[in-house]
């Protein structure tokens, strides 16, 4: 598993990490991101090599890691 590090994150496509252990799916949209905001990240993304569901997985792993251990 990746250690937090976004340079040893999953290049492009699907991580291994986030695989899912059932046949349950969920969808999430994000509704009036600022248009500067987004082209900014899926530039870096772009240039990193880096899916953006990999980086969005990867910061709500940590987000609930950090909140389990009364760090939110």
């Amino acid at each position: 598993m990746n250690t937090g590090n976004i340079s040893a994150m999953a290049k492009r496509g699907y991580s291994r990490d986030f695989t899912p252990k059932t046949d349950r799916r969920v969808r999430i949209e994000v509704d009036r991101i600022p248009p500067t905001l987004y082209d900014a990240v899926l530039a870096k993304s772009k240039r990193e090599g880096i899916s953006l569901r990999a980086l969005v997985l990867k910061l709500l792993t940590e987000w609930v890691g950090r909140r389990s251990e009364g760090l939110s």
